[in-house]
């Protein structure tokens, strides 16, 4: 298992954070719901009744300051949610569109934010400073990059679509939860060989996790019409109820997230809806919260 360790000098850690609560900002995949381009039910429902609209997959974290894991295209609605729209630092997974489209609101043309920190992986900070629109957000010193880690904030790497960067999950640790963030990877073969454990729930018990925010993006392998289903790869939810079975005592809660537009998660009265459900698991909604 591949973890990037915290920084330290002169036995003190250069940068400590801690988080005591989490709010889960957005559930929906990277363009949220509805989606451009769908006249499908499921987006054409999500036109008509705002309230099935979603905003793509983002954590609010709070404690001293405010921090903020993903930066979306819903920024501006993700923060107005937590009333604040000054945070001190930036998590990024990997650099997906989805996860960094809304890094340009923190330029002059907006916020024009002084010093907000940026965490990321070399290869993340490295692909989004290839590009000149973003790039002008460090000359500017709108971000800043900084360490992609601490002591209760752990990176670990997973393997997810990585041609141009890396992905990682993220471990919040806290004084009565830690909270595992992993929102998109390839397969669970992958994963687990690439983590070296046999199942997830011998991997979440090694890292003791309580809760873990857990890749729904598709129910079923072939959810996708009209694409390729296997260039954008993640999990079926189907596939990993049948990896995990029923809930047991001493698991962690699994909240499914990261939904695609498609998924039928996203109907409460669904039968998939139900079926997690009834065996002991959670599909995650915009503003559930998690106290660590």
């Amino acid at each position: 298992m591949v973890l990037v360790e915290p920084c330290h000098e002169n036995g003190l850690e250069k940068n400590f954070k801690m988080y005591n609560k989490i709010t889960l900002l957005g559930n929906a995949q990277d363009a949220g719901r509805p989606q451009l381009g769908c006249n499908e039910k499921c987006c054409n429902d999500a036109r008509e009744n705002a309230k099935l609209s979603r905003m793509p997959v983002s954590l609010g974290l709070h404690g001293d300051e405010v921090g903020i894991v993903e930066v979306t295209r819903g920024i501006e609605a993700q923060l107005s949610s937590i009333k604040t729209s000054k945070i001190s630092e930036i998590w990024l997974t990997h650099a997906h569109l989805g996860h960094i489209e809304g890094l340009g609101q923190f330029g002059k043309e907006s916020l024009n934010s002084k010093g907000v920190k940026l965490r990321c992986s070399d290869s993340v900070a490295d692909y989004v400073k290839s590009h000149p629109i973003w790039q002008k957000l460090f000359d500017r010193g709108n971000l800043i990059l900084d360490k992609f880690n601490s002591d209760n904030i752990m990176p670990i790497e997973v393997p997810h679509r990585s041609q141009d960067f890396d992905t990682h999950s993220i471990l919040f640790k806290g004084n009565k939860n830690n909270l595992l963030f992993l929102p998109d990877h390839d397969n669970w073969n992958k994963t687990l060989d690439f983590v070296g454990y046999n199942n997830p729930r011998e991997w979440f018990s090694s890292i003791d996790a309580d809760i873990v925010l857990l890749d729904g993006t598709f129910w079923t392998l072939d959810e996708l019409k009209g694409r390729v289903q296997a260039e954008v790869p993640h999990p079926p939810v189907a596939d990993t109820l049948e990896i995990l079975g029923k809930k047991q005592t001493g698991d962690p809660r699994i909240i499914f997230i990261h939904l695609n537009h498609t998924n039928p998660l996203h109907y409460p009265d669904s039968k998939e809806y139900q079926k997690v459900q009834s065996m002991g698991w959670e599909v995650g909604e915009e503003g559930m919260e998690f106290n660590l």
